[in-house]
């Protein structure tokens, strides 16, 4: 894995801070690897000029941590938020000399320096270095982490071979927002130009954008076992929009989704609503993986948005 990718419309593909598979490796050659990078790390310190050192976190991982700007917020990163940050990869490499050992960092990833990246937080998503050093971070924070192999490639390395196998790293992540789901969908609505029609105790945001007061009541018809016909259009939010991922077409299980049971319960035959709802009600912190990729079609904790139509009941 060479560098970062978030694709949406089914695709979670993460590389540059994704968690990465290690070979299996006997338990003296992990060790030895790791005090050869923690050494590294600490020559590489020693030799640059810090305004603020890097220091060891407490949790002994072999992260190293340097809070180099500090934001005003008091908003913390946690699972379950989206977060949005830009991050530059340098790997770190030992030159040993006749008396002198020198460590240089050669940035080699540098897509998501200036362009912002939005990640949905799940524990383990992201690589073990990355993903602690993000969870001391608060809105606005920059910092740089420094980390052994084991907390960033591993012994594989990255695909396209700009960090060896068995290399210390370097990121400069600035962490620019940290929204809840909650936030996401209300920052999102006022995009939409849909009017609210109701919110429910569940978190359900319901939008009526064609009313038919002489059609059958949706619950009224599964009561009857009537066969019901829809017309839809599933998007999951993602950043600052919406990103399709299911339609009429493609179907899938719909009812098994709680946020669309109970939006649809409240249509009648010939009307038109929008449905949007945090995970709880979708697919909550597992997301929607294709089994036979292991790629998400829903990201984890990413809150849904249904465009529906009833068409009839038969």
């Amino acid at each position: 894995m060479s560098k970062l990718q978030l694709i949406v419309l089914g695709l979670l593909f993460l590389g540059g801070i994704a968690s990465c598979k290690m070979q299996d490796v006997d338990a003296a050659s992990k060790s030895a690897t790791y005090t050869a990078n923690i050494s590294a790390i600490d020559t590489y310190i020693a030799s640059q000029p810090w305004s603020t050192t890097p220091t060891a976190v407490t949790s002994n991982s072999g992260l190293y941590f340097a809070l180099t700007t500090a934001g005003s917020s008091t908003v913390s990163a946690a699972y379950g938020q989206e977060l949005e940050f830009t991050y530059t990869l340098s790997s770190l490499s030992t030159t040993v000399g006749t008396s002198t050992t020198v460590v240089n960092a050669k940035i080699v990833d540098t897509v998501y320096s200036k362009t912002p990246l939005f990640i949905p937080f799940k524990k383990g998503i992201l690589k073990a270095g990355v993903e602690e050093g993000l969870l001391l971070m608060h809105e606005g924070d920059k910092a740089i982490l420094l980390m052994p192999s084991i907390l960033a490639f591993g012994d594989v390395g990255s695909s396209d071979g700009v960090v060896p196998g068995n290399t210390p790293v370097r990121y400069d992540i600035t962490l620019n927002r940290a929204r809840t789901e909650d936030q996401q969908i209300e920052e999102y609505v006022p995009t939409t130009g849909l009017t609210l029609t109701q919110k429910t105790s569940t978190g359900l945001r319901f939008f009526q954008t064609k009313s038919n007061a002489v059609g059958m009541r949706v619950d009224s018809a599964q009561a009857k076992n009537l066969t019901i016909t829809i017309k839809y259009v599933a998007k999951q939010l993602h950043a600052k929009t919406a990103v399709g991922f299911d339609s009429t077409s493609t179907g899938l299980n719909l009812y098994s989704v709680a946020g669309f049971t109970e939006g649809i319960a409240k249509l009648r035959v010939g009307e038109k609503a929008t449905f949007i709802f945090p995970s709880s009600l979708g697919y909550s912190s597992d997301g929607l993986a294709d089994k036979s990729t292991a790629l998400f079609k829903v990201s984890p904790y990413a809150p849904l948005r249904y465009d529906v139509e009833v068409v009839s009941a038969q």
